[in-house]
């Protein structure tokens, strides 16, 4: 919905505060990261893909220069499904 595909193996998000990789191919809606690193990770938990959480932020701008283009053209990709939470 919006994730770049150029990010699979090399995109993050945030889980319980930490960042965890993702893993193989950014499919249509779905991606998966690697949580093995991150103690007590339950179904439902949520995932920062741009945003903070606790003391760790992943900003539109570390995303845009990932995969070598600007913020403005990786929030405007982001899918109307993908709820905004503004804090």
């Amino acid at each position: 919905d919006g994730y770049p595909r150029l990010l699979s193996s090399r995109g993050e998000a945030l889980i319980h505060g930490c960042r965890a990789p993702v893993v193989g191919r950014v499919c249509m809606d779905q991606i998966m990261v690697d949580v093995g690193h991150i103690q007590d990770v339950k179904t439902g938990d949520e995932a920062v893909l741009i945003g903070h959480q606790d003391d760790e932020e992943i900003t539109a701008e570390e995303v845009a220069s990932e995969v070598g283009t600007i913020h403005y053209e990786i929030v405007s990709q982001i899918n109307a499904r993908v709820p905004r939470v503004y804090r």
